[in-house]
């Protein structure tokens, strides 16, 4: 199991922000799942510590505690939404300086990838969702394959019993994994976020409403055409609470109008194959940009060539419009003597 660098801290327009990088050359930046205030997990940037080491040899990978996650300030003003994630990851990558980015999304984390490439074209090189039920036509299971924990909420067996029925194979959630949820959980401000959310009911009163109107208008946008990148959908074959038929469903959604689209079937796989399987994941990661990088190398210089070509032919011309021009002032020059 991976271990994350050193955290670092920035301020996203007021936001205390923890993130992680690692390695030099493109910018590939993960966002993960889950959102705040779930008392039975909290996902942070840990979740992707198995690839940032692996990636870094070939790019500059950076993830990030979302707002309100990990050890990233809670949102302000009671601001509970999933526009609110959106924005800050949007500024997020605006803070860091960063030219367009490969974007990676899971879970949550796909549906606020896809908005952020939506809102923010200049942000983005190219787009991945990986097992987004959010994001997704359709109606999720999730609330259906882990209803009813055996175990109450919060406690270290829970964590474990709803990361193991995410998962093909239950094997994968080390204690490691559970105990980077158990951090989380154990935070102020993340025990804040549950309260909120529950307690307060900002997530059925605020969250929720938000974030369904807003899909409906991210699938509008989609279906027109609007993500204008390169896309790829990888999907965990045997994930039970996004099934695979909505991951097909969405990639043809982006496929009708961006032939740079991908579809990747992770076999043995639940909801996190990125976990599950990470040497697969992340070659098929390295392989994406690269055959990105080598498209736009390739259209470059099919442009320099076009350029070329048209000095040369433009020149020509020139020449040629000279040529035709003398004969006639030596004629008028004869016709007057």
């Amino acid at each position: 199991m991976a271990n994350l660098p050193e955290g670092r801290w920035l301020d996203v327009e007021g936001i205390r922000t923890r993130y992680f990088e690692a390695g030099r050359g493109e910018p590939i930046v993960f966002i993960y799942g889950g959102n705040f205030g779930t008392g039975d997990s909290a996902s942070s940037a840990y979740t992707w510590n198995n690839q940032l080491a692996p990636l870094s040899e070939h790019l500059r990978a950076i993830t990030f505690d979302k707002l309100g996650q990990g050890e990233t300030d809670n949102p302000k003003n009671d601001d509970y939404t999933m526009a609110a994630v959106v924005r800050h990851a949007a500024a997020f990558i605006r803070a860091m300086k960063l030219p367009p980015v490969h974007i990676v999304g899971h879970s949550r984390g796909g549906y606020a990838a896809t908005r952020v490439t939506l809102d923010n074209h200049d942000l983005v090189k190219s787009l991945t969702v990986v097992n987004s039920g959010t994001l997704s036509p359709g109606v999720g299971t999730n609330e259906v394959v882990l209803a009813k924990p055996p175990y109450a909420a919060g406690t270290r067996e829970c964590v474990r019993w709803v990361y193991e029925n995410y998962s093909f194979n239950p094997k994968v959630v080390t204690e490691e994994w559970v105990d980077a949820v158990m951090h989380t959980l154990s935070l102020p401000k993340y025990q804040e976020s549950v309260r909120k959310m529950g307690v307060e009911k900002l997530g059925t009163k605020l969250f929720l409403p938000d974030l369904a109107r807003e899909k409906r208008e991210t699938l509008q946008w989609i279906n027109e055409g609007r993500v204008q990148r390169p896309v790829q959908v990888l999907w965990g074959f045997d994930d039970r609470t996004a099934v695979i038929d909505r991951g097909i469903e969405l990639y043809q959604m982006f496929a009708r109008h961006e032939r740079r689209a991908l579809f990747h079937v992770i076999n043995q796989s639940g909801h996190f194959p990125f976990r599950e399987h990470p040497e697969r994941f992340n070659a098929l990661m390295k392989r994406w940009v690269e055959s990105l990088s080598r498209s736009s190398s390739s259209m470059a210089a099919s442009r320099a060539s076009l350029r070329t070509r048209a000095v040369r032919i433009s020149g020509a011309r020139c020449s040629s419009a000279s040529a035709m021009r003398a004969p006639s002032r030596s004629l008028a020059a004869r016709s007057t003597r």
